[in-house]
């Protein structure tokens, strides 16, 4: 009897194959070795080459465009709402931040703090909790939210560890902190510019507020035609690959705050 991996497929017949794989309640790895791959990692970098991504909920594949578009309206619905439930939690006062942020998914207290911030909230250390923002924010603020949770192993605050440490010496390990919170915030671009390949298929989505207007712009005609291969093999819009190709360039090029309020507001809609 002919098995999965000697079957002969076209591509879109493969991808479909492998879902159905999953609804039948086989996992990851016995999904790969069935269809020929040398492991979990390899199938979903296939799977992520022909414009699906893995969705936990669900634990199978979806097209890559719906599951962007369900995010957008689950994070348009549940802002408000989250915005106030966290607020109401740390009003409780029967948990920290760090558990306050498993609860609601969030990959730690940090990421919860700058989810805040980006909805215009600042820690506030007198009344314990966020506060709407109003007028100037600054940077330093961010760095001193939920101080209190960042414990070391024997239960001391991480600030307090070294209590030799001069006002001078304190001063110029803090300089440094806006640099490690945006190599936090940029840590994905990092592996994958030190891990060359790790993100093999990774095509980026943005989600850009506004209305859509026709733009005339001349190019040769060579370019022309790598973009109309490139969106006909990766199965991308021409709409989608000339937005990704403006926002990695003004990232890369002087406007990478502007792009970020850009994409932030869309958020906050």
């Amino acid at each position: 009897m002919e098995s999965i991996n000697q079957k002969k497929y076209t591509e879109e017949d493969r991808a479909k194959e492998i879902q159905r794989a999953f609804v039948k309640g086989k996992t990851r790895d016995e999904i790969a070795k069935e269809f020929g791959y040398k492991n979990y990692k390899t199938l979903d970098i296939y799977m992520r080459r022909k414009n699906y991504c893995w969705d936990s909920s669900k634990k199978n594949y979806v097209p890559a465009q719906s599951r962007l578009e369900k995010l957008n309206i689950d994070q348009e619905a549940s802002t408000s709402s989250n915005v106030s439930l966290i607020i109401s939690m740390f009003q409780k006062g029967d948990t920290d931040a760090k558990t306050i942020a498993k609860r609601l998914g969030f990959s730690d207290h940090r990421e919860l703090a700058a989810f805040m911030k980006a909805k215009g909230y600042k820690w506030s250390s007198e009344v314990g909790n966020y506060q709407k923002v109003h007028g100037l924010v600054m940077e330093d603020d961010t760095h001193a939210e939920h101080s209190d949770d960042m414990q070391t192993d024997d239960g001391n605050s991480a600030m307090h560890v070294n209590t030799k440490w001069s006002r001078s010496e304190i001063a110029q390990m803090e300089q440094f902190l806006p640099l490690l919170d945006m190599l936090q915030r940029h840590r994905d671009k990092l592996v994958d510019l030190i891990l060359p390949g790790s993100g093999a298929g990774q095509v980026p989505r943005y989600v850009v507020p506004g209305i859509f207007i026709t733009k005339s712009v001349h190019m040769a005609n060579t370019l022309d035609q790598l973009v109309r291969e490139y969106s006909k093999e990766k199965n991308i819009s021409q709409r989608d690959i000339f937005a990704i190709a403006l926002i990695d360039f003004f990232r890369r090029y002087g406007y990478e705050r502007e792009v970020e309020v850009l994409l932030g507001s869309n958020h906050s809609r």
